[in-house]
């Protein structure tokens, strides 16, 4: 069997309410090469059900997996090691791709450039005042993409779901790191920013919705923690950004937002 371009990996444990939009987006590609590979820690709700129809029904292309639950980090991090795809995208049961032309978007960037991976826009659902992962403002975006690890010192700008990694990126830099249980994937992300080859494209890749049971809302405390450690952990390897978002870009938001009012401008945490 030929290996596919993208293996599309979801992590999933009683997602049944939310894991048939994710299905979905997926089955709506115009892109076939892709294979959907979940990684389930025995799920009690309708999730087993739904995933028996869809591989049933999907010709070769779903494989399910079950293993002990064992955190969301191992569960990643084994749909790498049994991953067949060149470019590997973690896409949870809560999230679902943007639109059907996504994966013919993301490889036609991949055929032309030839970047190692390809980061997008996230379209954010339920949060009161944030809508999408990266500003509107298209100078603000043009900003964000331009000075990436200075903002990651603030806040984490890369949606996992809109994010598509060579899986020789992989084998270059290891995987995500086990001792992160909430925000593994901005770890990573510091890992490999200044060695990888990283595409940025204003396309909203993924839409990820908040709401209440999801990891990063209800282990607000621990990821709080760990992106503290993350920071400390990073300095030395970014020292200039450090020092930028440490002396410049902090008081300068602290004094818009006390002027203003105005909310923070990028997203705290990851989803």
């Amino acid at each position: 069997m030929t290996a596919p371009f993208f293996t599309i990996i979801t992590c999933t444990y009683n997602a049944g309410e939310s894991l048939r939009a994710c299905i979905r987006s997926v089955e709506e590609q115009s892109f076939g090469s892709y294979e959907h590979l979940f990684i389930d820690a025995f799920s009690t709700d309708a999730t087993a059900q739904i995933l028996s129809e869809y591989a049933a029904q999907a010709g070769g292309r779903v494989r399910v997996v079950q293993s002990p639950p064992a955190g969301v980090t191992r569960a990643m991090n084994e749909g790498i090691e049994l991953a067949r795809g060149s470019v590997l995208l973690h896409l949870h049961g809560d999230d679902r791709l943007a639109d059907g032309e996504v994966l013919a978007k993301v490889h036609g960037v991949f055929l032309r450039h030839h970047p190692a991976v390809v980061v997008g826009n996230c379209r954010l659902t339920g949060h009161p005042t944030l809508t999408h992962t990266w500003p509107e403002n298209p100078l603000k975006r043009l900003v964000t993409k331009a000075c990436m690890p200075v903002i990651m010192f603030y806040s984490n700008p890369i949606a996992h779901p809109s994010t598509y990694i060579s899986r020789s990126v992989f084998e270059r830099n290891g995987r995500f790191d086990e001792k992160y249980h909430v925000v593994m994937d901005y770890d990573y992300w510091f890992r490999i920013l200044n060695k990888e080859t990283v595409w940025k494209t204003d396309d909203v890749l993924s839409v990820y919705h908040f709401h209440s049971d999801t990891i990063s809302t209800r282990q607000m405390e621990l990821g709080l923690r760990e992106i503290d450690e993350i920071r400390r952990k990073y300095r030395s390897a970014y020292p200039l950004a450090f020092f930028l978002s440490e002396y410049v870009l902090r008081p300068a938001l602290l004094v818009k937002n006390r002027l203003f009012g105005s909310p923070p401008p990028f997203r705290p945490s990851t989803p």
